[in-house]
């Protein structure tokens, strides 16, 4: 498992890999000898001090952050089932127990990266990894192109009730926009 800790509010460039000793990895990166030669070059101390600080943080902040980012993610998955009323949108795990944090869902019709991407030239903060479906969605038999459709969206303790109404205006618009375009080519 590797944790990188910018995704807890560290600095960039550090991370920890959590590797089970009785598996061999090979090192992309020859050279220098560190961590049993697994590792080459010289350690970013003030980087993996941050790190260590966040952390240290990220533990003593857990409950403020589970109880402020459920609160976030659930009145972002409230404003979804409201826009949905001429969509087909959906939110998986929603029954699940999950992470307070995070929302996944589709909306059927429309591909996961032109939303995305749609959504980040209208300021929201996007990014798209692949056109893949997700390998875990296809393994829990959903549809191939509703799987290609899934977007994931997270909150953080910095986030605001606010920006969540921000997004789910700017999610209606270019979803209504983005159907017209559909409708048109079809």
């Amino acid at each position: 498992m590797t944790v990188s800790s910018h995704k807890i509010g560290g600095p960039q460039g550090a991370a920890a890999l959590i590797l089970d000793k009785r598996i061999d990895i090979t090192p992309l990166l020859h050279g220098g000898g560190q961590e049993k030669g697994l590792r080459s070059g010289t350690e970013n101390v003030a980087a993996i001090v941050g790190f260590g600080l966040a952390c240290e943080l990220a533990v003593a902040n857990k409950n403020t952050f589970a109880s402020h980012t459920s609160l976030l993610r659930d009145a972002f998955e409230q404003g979804l089932k409201v826009i949905a009323k001429d969509l087909n949108i959906v939110i998986f795990g929603d029954k699940a127990k999950r992470l307070p944090n995070t929302s996944f869902f589709a909306i059927e019709g429309i591909e996961g990266e032109t939303l995305v991407m749609a959504l980040d030239r209208k300021g929201s903060a996007c990014s798209s990894d692949s056109t893949e479906p997700s390998h875990v969605l296809l393994a829990m038999s959903v549809d191939k192109d509703l799987a290609r459709g899934a977007v994931r969206v997270s909150f953080g303790l910095n986030n605001t009730l606010e920006e969540v109404l921000g997004f789910l205006t700017a999610l209606q618009n270019e979803t209504a926009r983005l159907k017209q375009l559909t409708a048109i080519a079809a």
